[in-house]
Order: structure tokens, then C-alpha cells, then sequence
């Protein structure tokens, strides 16, 4: 049974870093494989969507979509990132901050998804490469860290929290560190990305 259930999470493991199926039904299969198997109980392998960090999480992926099909979220973020005007410093941490925030509230996906033809559109109208904005963009949306929903394990030491008997957590409970690392975060990413475009935009001329 151990191999067994090493082999479904090596598979699986794989198939997840390849991105050629996607995630869900990854996980899907290996848990159907486990069952087959005998390793799980249909009980065992269905108990986990009934907890209530898995029903959480799927309430907010609801919450979110309805934020961005309003276009709440577009209208925000292109009010604040107007305010950088010509500057590609300011426009920079103004991206990273506006994403973090969303980020905070709503799914890194999600938040992504958006973000990113706003900086492209951004990018192109104040004449600066996008290069250095795409990648940092999808570590901004995961520096969000200050509220209890901003990211899965925050949910589930809460859930742990409360089966232990324990104080459970206010929603910013998680912002003091959150914010000392999102700090941290943009001062890196401030740097290392003018790091990257440079050596980038310096291949680009060798190669011509």
C-alpha cells in the first residue's frame, strides 16, 4: 500500500509541474486511484468536501469572480495606477501594491487574470517594457498575506485553531507579518527586475 501511494503521488506530482492536464482533474484521478486501491474509504476521500476551510475557499472564488465580472476590480486598479503618470518608478509600485491588495481578497489566479492586460495596456501607453512588470505581478498577488482569507493555509491554521479548542483569529490577525513581508517583497522585486530587463534588453542587442 505505501509504494502504491507513492507511486499516485509521484504521478501526480508530475503531471501537476508539467501543466499539461489541468490541476483539478489531477487531483481528481489520484483521489479515485487511491479509492480504487483500497488505500481510502469512499467516506475518507469525500470527507474533506465536507470541511468547512474547502467550502470557505469555494465561497470566495465565488466572491471573486462577481468582483471582476463587475469590473470593480479593473475600475480600482486603473484609477490607482493612474496616478503614476510618466513615472516608471512610481507606475512599478503602484502595480505591485494594487495587485497585492486584490490579492489579499481574492484568489493570486484571479487576481492575475486581471491584472495582467492592465499592465500590458499600462506598460504600452507610458512607453516602458512590460517584461518588467509580468513576472513580479504574479509574485505581488501572492505577498497579499495580511488577511485571514488572502491565501489557503491562513484558513486552515484557523480551522486547526478552532478544533483545538484554541482563540480563533481575527480577520487581520495574519497583517503584521504580512505587511513587514510585503515590504520586503516589492523592495526585492523593485530591484531584481530592473536586474532581469537589463541583462534581457542586453542579450537583445548582442543577438542583433
Amino acid at each position: 500500500m505505501l509504494y502504491i501511494t507513492l507511486a499516485i503521488l509521484i504521478v501526480a506530482s508530475i503531471f501537476f509541474m508539467q501543466g499539461k492536464v489541468r490541476s483539478d482533474l489531477v487531483a481528481l484521478c489520484a483521489l479515485l486511484l487511491l479509492m480504487l486501491f483500497g488505500i481510502l474509504t469512499p467516506t475518507e476521500a469525500l470527507a474533506g468536501f465536507s470541511n468547512s476551510v474547502v467550502i470557505m475557499m469555494v465561497g470566495l472564488f465565488v466572491v471573486g469572480a462577481g468582483i471582476f465580472r463587475t469590473g470593480l476590480a479593473k475600475m480600482i486598479s486603473s484609477r490607482i495606477l493612474q496616478l503614476a503618470g510618466n513615472s516608471e518608478n512610481k507606475l512599478f509600485v503602484l502595480v505591485m501594491l494594487s495587485t497585492a491588495t486584490i490579492g489579499a481578497f481574492v484568489s493570486n489566479t484571479g487576481t492575475v487574470a486581471v491584472m495582467m492586460p492592465i499592465v500590458v495596456s499600462l506598460a504600452a501607453n507610458a512607453n516602458v517594457n512590460p517584461s518588467r512588470y509580468l513576472m513580479p505581478l504574479a509574485f505581488a498577488s501572492s505577498l497579499g498575506l495580511f488577511t485571514l482569507i488572502s491565501t489557503p493555509p491562513n484558513l486552515v491554521i484557523q480551522d486547526v485553531l478552532v478544533r483545538s479548542g484554541g482563540e480563533p483569529l481575527s480577520f487581520f490577525s495574519f497583517a503584521p507579518v504580512g505587511v513587514i513581508c510585503l515590504g520586503i517583497g516589492l523592495i526585492y522585486l523593485f530591484f531584481a527586475s530592473k536586474l532581469l530587463v537589463g541583462k534581457r534588453n542586453t542579450a537583445a542587442s548582442n543577438k542583433k
